[in-house]
């Protein structure tokens, strides 16, 4: 891809980014989805799966919208994204029951994946490649920010509003986004770019089963899908486990450990780059297991906040190192194809999470014992990795 824009800070590249923003958000705000759902004529084996409904419309999806977007379409999926997530909000307050939930529940996923995926194409027209670091930095970064403000003003500035409520207020977010689309159009049409080489890397069946034959690339499939497997459950399942008698606030630990993770992609990112992927993923394992351990045995408000902090070290790290380590070892023509992949990983954490933590708990274990689980689970992906220490990235060796 070329493009004719020098600045990072370009009026695309800021609109796009407020966008993701404002696309998260409405995630986020779902943090007390289960505890919700309690609330409802639901039976309670459901829930994980109407939590994880949201994330199979991106698996299903995404492989096929992801091959044919470009700036010309694109702009019109990034339009019915924001249309039809706007729609999905509003129905909250009227899906009651477990039918309705799952119609909702896959058509919202399905409005958040054709939304984001067409938004993330069109940055890349207003991405200058010599800044593509900086630029990815503070889309990170825009990704991760509601989750360190909104479960707090859900608790806080909207207590005793009801839930479905609050869902529907959201859809007020989506405004924004909406005003902006026809001047974000008429800048498109300024950029002179090609279409980006990566709109090219379509996921045919020969390609996934030759990556299904690099044994280096499936091991960090697995690993991401733990990793955030993992991390699924104790988003919406934290709450839950405080209401049983936790020393902190839920919400106040989604900020610290949000805010630890914005810190450590800015100001750690450079490091990610010059010491060895894998072993540097096995100590942000680590720290990811120590949080999860330290929310479990806290015995203060401080022990949990430090917890949050521990915690977010250690997802803020090994997130962007998988990334980097898939790109690393790759072949350059697959490059695009197992980004893309990462993503259905990420998607089938957030599956399975739920699903397993919600029939879990449905079966009579509590939380915190499947928080344990949770901790052997990220046990499990130190030791797929480990393997990894000693390989070769593709056409260089790795520095220790």
């Amino acid at each position: 891809m070329t493009s004719s824009t020098t600045r990072l800070w370009n009026f695309g590249f800021i609109t796009l980014n407020l966008l993701i923003l404002f696309a998260f958000t409405n995630l986020a705000v779902f943090f007390s989805f289960y505890s919700y759902l309690k609330t409802l004529p639901v039976s309670s084996e459901w829930y994980g799966i109407l939590i994880g409904l949201f994330a199979v419309s991106a698996i299903v999806l995404r492989p096929f919208i992801s091959v044919g977007l470009n700036s010309k379409n694109a702009i019109w999926g990034v339009a019915a994204g924001v249309l039809f997530t706007a729609i999905s909000l509003l129905f909250y307050p009227l899906a009651h029951t477990f039918i309705s939930l799952v119609i909702l529940r896959i058509i919202h996923g399905a409005a958040y994946v054709i939304l984001v995926s067409s938004a993330i194409v069109l940055l890349m027209y207003f991405l200058p490649a010599n800044k593509s670091g900086q630029g990815f930095g503070i889309v990170s970064v825009a990704t991760l920010l509601p989750y360190s403000i909104v479960p707090y003003l859900v608790e806080e500035t909207f207590a005793g509003i009801p839930l479905d409520t609050i869902y529907s207020y959201t859809a007020l977010l989506m405004i924004p986004p909406a005003l902006l689309l026809i001047p974000l159009t008429k800048q498109l049409g300024k950029q002179k770019t090609d279409n980006p080489s990566f709109l090219n890397n379509k996921i045919t069946g020969q390609s996934l089963l030759y990556n299904l034959k690099q044994p280096k690339i499936v091991r960090l499939f697995i690993v991401n899908i733990l990793v955030f497997t993992v991390f699924s459950i104790v988003l919406y399942f934290l709450k839950s486990f405080c209401n049983t008698g936790c020393v902190g606030r839920p919400e106040l630990f989604f900020t610290v450990s949000t805010f630890t993770m914005i810190f450590v992609r800015i100001f750690f990112g450079k490091m990610f780059d010059n010491y060895n992927k894998a072993l540097l993923i096995i100590f942000s394992l680590l720290f990811f297991a120590v949080g999860v351990v330290l929310l479990l045995e806290a015995t203060s408000a401080l022990l949990f906040y430090i917890a949050a902090a521990v915690y977010g070290v250690g997802i803020g790290s090994v997130s962007p190192l998988l990334n980097g380590l898939v790109f690393t070892i790759s072949e350059p023509e697959y490059r695009g194809l197992n980004t893309n992949l990462m993503l259905e990983m990420v998607d089938g954490g957030f599956f399975l999470g739920p699903s397993f933590a919600g029939l879990a708990v449905s079966a009579g274990l509590t939380v915190s014992s499947v928080f344990y689980i949770c901790v052997g689970v990220v046990a499990v992906a130190a030791i797929v990795v480990f393997p990894l220490i000693k390989t070769e990235s593709y056409g260089q060796q790795y520095k220790f």
